[in-house]
């Protein structure tokens, strides 16, 4: 029998290894416990980085559907009710066909309804058979509430369904199937792993104001130079090129030179970004008021075309209307200057096409109108007062032998194609026919020449298929125009508009504010060279290059977008001004710099 001591010895040692096994069976479990407690959080943070994904991959996608929008309509409210068919007519319960509502046509995606809110959401699964799904949905801004004038175009202008907006709604002041100020929130939950909003899925949440940028009085696509006491005035004067600013004066008395029209009133807190190497203009408001940056990124300018249908009126199927004009020149043997109207009773919206559409491509749509003499082959001769200008089909009830000149041609036939600099890569807005085409201009010219001086250009949008000239003829004042505030008149035109003297006041008719467009250059000179814009939010936009000399002054946004080269009327930087020139920007301009679906606000959350 072995001694008792050895036996012990052997129990210790027995106990050491069941101990040390022991600890080792504790040590793998903790082992593989960490193991997989670390397996699970890399793939929640794999799971949150993919929901994430998913999110910012469905915002991008509805802002790319939101500014595809705002490039054809003027505000959202398609994003709201793709159909304009619901019912608002008992808000703020909605009626009709509201399936589609707030859910962007994405054909790859569902609608469901979160059982935690109620609202409905497009589920849309990730691409190529991968695992997760986003949901999207699009809900207005509070815009009825706000009481700007320059959202007077976007309030009620789809009304169907008795939709009204703004005002209109009373102390309810809310609609949700409506926008007005083209912004919009845009929520984008991204799921990852699974295609469902409940579980215990990884989701990434970004609620996000889209819409436009801040408005700018000059926005450039290319340099601004101000020379000799060349300057900009008014509260909204702020300068945004991508090219360099160089010289002038931005937005104080101290600014004002040359005739009282070119007076800047008074001191105003207006900036000056530039994307180039220089920005030199001085602040007007005196020593160390710094207010002029290099370097910036700079957006580009909104996009220029005198063909983009968002310049054409809306539909009208009851009168009066406003009208909606098309002036050529033929020459089917002698030359003739024509005018058309846009007939509301044969073809509704003339917005309804991709782009304006020529009395040549689309007649039925267009009324030729009494309105010139055989006589008098190059002038177009009618009364702002003729009712029948109005109607949904419109006829000139005064004949053109008894109506007053307003127009007249120079006569000049064919057209000038431009060089290679000349909008060689842009086909999307542009009629190909022959003369028509984005490389061709008309070569006529239609001179604003009125027989009565103090007669009115008629009411309307006018598209001019040619240039536009301003000698010396003017048109009555704000002040006249004013004891009328339903008169309202754009002018666009596929060419140049040059302006050499006399005083222009328009009150814009076209439903983006625009008074003036060129679809090449423009170019005020000569003497006593205005245009005013009667305090109203309104634009002059220049597809080309834009020259101010003298003491000429243009009250209104300006967006010269330095697009091609294809007029020579105007060589050279973006924007040119010199002499004592002036631009002055009262009023918030209706136009923003930059895209149209910006992200203006975020906020994000996950879980």
């Amino acid at each position: 029998m072995p001694p008792s001591s050895s036996r012990h010895s052997r129990g210790y040692i027995l106990l050491a290894v069941m101990l040390l096994l022991a600890a080792l069976v504790l040590l793998v479990a903790v082992a593989q416990q960490r193991a997989g407690e670390e397996s699970r959080t890399a793939n929640l943070e794999r799971s949150d980085a993919q929901a994430r994904v998913l999110a910012e991959a469905g915002l991008e996608r509805t802002r790319a559907y939101l500014g595809g929008l705002l490039e054809r309509e003027l505000d959202l409210d398609r994003a709201l009710d793709p159909g304009l068919d619901t019912d608002c007519a008992m808000l703020p319960s909605l009626r009709g066909v509201t399936s589609d509502d707030h859910l962007p046509p994405f054909t790859d995606g569902q609608r469901v309804i979160a059982s935690s809110s109620g609202k409905a959401y497009l589920r849309v699964p990730a691409r190529n058979g991968a695992d997760g799904a986003y949901f999207v949905r699009i809900d207005d801004n509070d815009d009825d509430a706000q009481d700007s004038s320059t959202l007077v175009s976007g309030t009620s202008n789809n009304p169907m369904g008795i939709c009204a907006e703004g005002p209109a709604l009373g102390p309810l002041r809310d609609n949700p199937v409506r926008d007005r100020d083209g912004m919009v929130w845009v929520t984008v939950i991204g799921v990852h792993p699974g295609t469902s909003l409940e579980g215990d899925a990884a989701r990434s949440t970004l609620r996000v104001l889209v819409g436009p940028g801040e408005p700018t009085g000059i926005i450039a696509g290319g340099a601004v130079k101000m020379m000799g006491a060349a300057h900009v005035c008014g509260r909204f004067g702020d300068v945004v090129a991508t090219g360099s600013v160089e010289g002038g004066c931005l937005c104080g008395v101290s600014c004002s030179a040359g005739p009282p029209w070119n007076a800047c009133p008074e001191d105003e807190a207006c900036i000056a970004q530039s994307g180039g190497l220089a920005c030199t203009a001085r602040s007007g408001r005196g020593t160390g008021a710094t207010m002029c940056e290099a370097g910036v990124a700079v957006p580009p300018p909104p996009r220029v075309s005198a063909w983009e249908v968002t310049h054409a009126p809306f539909d009208c199927p009851a009168g009066p209307c406003l009208p909606f004009y098309y002036l050529r020149l033929e020459a089917s043997g002698a030359a003739q200057a024509r005018l058309y109207g846009w007939n509301y009773k044969a073809c509704q919206s003339p917005r309804s096409a991709p782009r304006i559409c020529s009395p040549t491509e689309c007649a039925s749509c267009w009324v030729l109108l009494d309105a010139h003499r055989p006589q008098e082959p190059l002038g177009i001769f009618m009364s702002h007062l003729d009712p029948g200008a109005q109607y949904p089909m419109p006829s000139l009830t005064l004949p053109a032998t008894k109506a007053p000149r307003v127009w007249r041609a120079d006569g000049a036939l064919g057209f000038t194609s431009g060089g290679a600099g000349c909008d060689a890569g842009d086909t999307a807005l542009y009629p190909e026919a022959l003369g028509f085409g984005r490389m061709d201009v008309r070569n006529v010219t239609f001179e604003l020449d009125p027989s009565i001086p103090t007669a009115l250009l008629p009411r309307g949008i006018w598209f001019v298929e040619g240039n536009v000239r301003f000698s010396g003829a003017g048109t009555p004042s704000c002040g006249v125009l004013d004891s009328d505030l339903t008169y309202k008149t754009s002018i666009i035109a596929t060419g140049n508009i040059v302006h050499e003297a006399g005083v222009i006041s328009l009150r814009p008719a076209s439903p983006k504010g625009v008074a003036l467009l060129a679809g090449r250059d423009l170019r005020l000179s000569g003497i006593s060279s205005r245009i005013h814009t009667c305090g109203t939010s309104a634009a002059v936009m220049v597809h080309e290059q834009s020259m101010l000399i003298g003491d000429s002054l243009l009250e209104a946004q300006l967006v010269a977008g330095n697009a091609s080269t294809c007029s020579s009327e105007v060589l050279g930087d973006a924007l040119q001004m010199s002499g004592s020139a002036t631009i002055s920007v009262p009023v918030l301009p209706p136009l923003s710099a930059g895209l149209p679906a910006g992200v203006r606000l975020q906020s994000e959350s996950t879980h």
